[in-house]
């Protein structure tokens, strides 16, 4: 893909991640929508705005955004822009912590784009299922039953990328313990980069 081409992909993805992040802060401040909600649907369109602009980006200023995006979530927080996304029931930096932890995933997949894409893959989705199991069972800590979604999830996106048995196995146990051993949102950089490390190195 040219540089053209690559930088409108990224302009287009960009303002429809912006644009989703908006409809999601009218409905929190005009239809009362829960933030768990809208939060957990801004971290899997994030993900997949990641996965998205990670083909079309050179490698260095994929890494650069990812920081950038970070200190923008900082600055939304602390200026209270998209409390659809920062506000939550919990102390959780998660929201500045994800776009780090995408950047962890480059990092350490490097040339490798399938271990990028499952550790992501991991954070986006897995992390979100646990999530909403708690939400169901109406708990403000994360549960067992919510690891075993996790769990789940992450055997379905490692498989999808190609790994095979062991790998699978290996890298969905230790991130499974690690998003429910991780505190205050730490583990949207702590699961990429136990998932993205040992998919490296298996």
């Amino acid at each position: 893909m040219s540089g053209l081409s690559g930088a409108l992909v990224f302009g287009a993805a960009t303002v429809g991640l912006a644009a989703s992040f908006v409809v999601l802060e009218r409905l929190v401040r005009t239809r009362n929508v829960p933030t768990e909600i809208t939060r957990r649907v801004a971290h899997v369109l994030a993900c997949l705005f990641a996965l998205l602009v990670h083909v079309v980006l050179p490698f260095w200023l994929f890494i650069v955004c990812s920081v950038v995006f970070a200190a923008l979530m900082w600055l939304s927080r602390h200026f209270h822009v998209f409390t659809s996304i920062h506000k939550v029931r919990r102390r959780s930096l998660g929201d500045v912590y994800l776009p780090l932890g995408i950047g962890v995933a480059a990092l350490l997949g490097g040339s490798d784009a399938a271990v990028f894409v499952a550790a992501v893959l991991i954070l986006g989705l897995a992390d979100v299922a646990a999530g909403l199991v708690g939400d169901y069972l109406r708990s403000s800590r994360k549960t067992w039953w919510g690891s075993g979604a996790f769990l789940g999830v992450s055997v379905i996106a490692l498989a999808l990328c190609g790994f095979g048995l062991v790998p699978v196995i290996v890298v969905a146990l230790l991130a499974t313990a690690t998003e429910r051993y991780s505190p205050l949102g730490t583990d949207n950089i702590s699961i990429p980069l136990v998932a993205a490390a040992l998919l490296a190195v298996l």
